[in-house]
């Protein structure tokens, strides 16, 4: 059951991120689409991952590591399935295979689910387990320093995506509640790192307030 569900969460993620590939806008500096479709799964990982692992924690207490386990390697899966549903939709050559594509299916995996999954897991470790308490102020720095790494090129969004999701998994865990609005809180601050944060770098203009 974990399987199949980091594997459908993973093959949505695919699914937007190859319709994003091809049909995704341009907005000022910032590109949704070719390559910079590769910034759907940096933004919706984290938030799959912290639903998983606090869905998996109400169903499996106690025993949740090998299902949090098996969620990411679903997740890991679902994800990479980009590679060999882009061949099939959109191929780019006639060379171009479902064989071709099963590098890029293991890679997408292990650059944008594995490392995420493994910082994650240990600041939610670290949370569950009181080895870091669990106060106001700590989680609040925690989703901080999560957006603030997006400012480190290329692996910052992988990075701040794994702290964001282990504390929002910790913090559900602390809190026994609020899932929805922590997952919509995720939701918000990856959108904020991986697009946000490259547009104003990039030269983009915040709107003004009219005062």
């Amino acid at each position: 059951m974990a399987f199949v569900a980091g594997l459908i969460w993973g093959l949505v993620i695919a699914g937007i991120q190859v319709a994003s590939e091809h049909y995704g806008p341009s907005l000022g500096p910032i590109a949704l689409n070719g390559n910079g479709a590769l910034a759907v799964p940096a933004t919706l990982i984290p938030l799959a991952i912290f639903w998983g692992w606090t869905w998996i924690a109400n169903r499996w207490s106690g025993r949740s590591l090998i299902p949090g386990i098996v969620f990411v390697a679903g997740l890991w899966l679902g994800t990479g399935a980009a590679a060999p549903i882009d061949v099939l939709l959109y191929p780019q050559s006639p060379d171009a295979t479902l064989v071709s594509s099963l590098p890029g299916l293991l890679l997408s995996g292990a650059i944008f689910v594995l490392p995420l999954a493994l910082i994650a897991a240990g600041v939610y470790w670290a949370l569950r387990s009181d080895r870091l308490p669990a106060a106001g102020l700590i989680v609040f720095l925690l989703y901080v320093i999560g957006v603030a790494l997006s400012i480190v090129p290329l692996l910052g969004p992988i990075i701040g995506g794994g702290v964001i999701a282990g504390t929002a998994a910790g913090h559900v865990w602390r809190r026994a509640g609020g899932h929805t609005l922590i997952g919509i809180f995720v939701l918000v601050l990856m959108l904020i790192a991986v697009y946000g944060v490259p547009y104003v770098q990039a030269g983009g203009a915040l709107p003004r307030l009219s005062g």
